[in-house]
């Protein structure tokens, strides 16, 4: 099996991070919060003895979340490493479903939502421009707690409580407004593998998965120490 893209940025990312000699390690501590874009699901298993699958549209939504973390400041060089620990939360609510075994068309009276909480480990890559402006790309990888709480038509629903493994890309730039103080925005890729939950219908019930993933943009403030 093939290691994930996300996952090898965010490995190759936290290594350099921590095993570059560095002049210089400040402890920092950051909060952001964003606006999120979650892909589309499509919810498969065997359902009434035959391969059937949900398909789910979902709203924007919104996610929070703060880390702390070390800058790394290598001797001479116009790039910088961080390595932090991540803990954020996110929530979308249902916009539409459509399960096959019902055949074309969006079923009625359709709610609820997705959510997650991540813990994470994080590696970036800053890049010094001479400028209070400063570059970043960066990864992660770590651990998804997820809810699924979706229903639809007459009494059916999805549900789920699940622990899975999650990766995320990064890409931002923040702006340094004091000595100690910074304020920045990224652009966030989170993906969470192999999500399980069960769907439950007045015919019985069935396992049901997908990965689900989400954009987020965010903005946020550093503090240095």
């Amino acid at each position: 099996m093939k290691t994930p893209k996300p996952i090898l940025l965010a490995g190759t990312s936290l290594a350099l991070a921590l095993a570059t000699p560095a002049v210089a390690q400040d402890l920092y501590v950051q909060g952001f919060a964003g606006y999120t874009f979650a892909d589309n699901a499509n919810f498969a298993g065997v359902i009434g003895g035959a391969p059937q699958s949900v398909f789910s549209d979902f709203e924007d939504g919104y996610n929070i979340g703060g880390s702390v973390g070390l800058k790394f400041a290598p001797s001479g060089s116009s790039v910088g490493f961080r390595g932090e620990v991540e803990l954020s939360f996110g929530e979308n609510d249902i916009d539409a479903l459509n399960f096959t075994g019902n055949g074309p068309g969006f079923e009625v009276n359709v709610g609820g939502d997705v959510s997650a909480t991540f813990l994470l480990v994080n590696g970036f890559i800053d890049f010094d421009t001479g400028s209070k402006l400063t570059p970043y790309l960066g990864g992660g990888i770590g651990v998804g707690f997820v809810d699924i709480d979706l229903i639809y038509g007459p009494g059916v629903v999805i549900t789920g409580n699940d622990e899975v493994f999650a990766a995320q890309l990064i890409a931002g730039v923040s702006y340094e407004v004091g000595a100690n103080t910074s304020i920045f925005g990224d652009v966030r890729y989170i993906q969470a593998y192999d999500v399980e939950g069960t769907r439950v219908s007045p015919g019985g019930a069935a396992l049901v998965s997908d990965d689900l993933s989400r954009t987020a943009l965010n903005v946020g403030v550093r503090f240095d120490f």
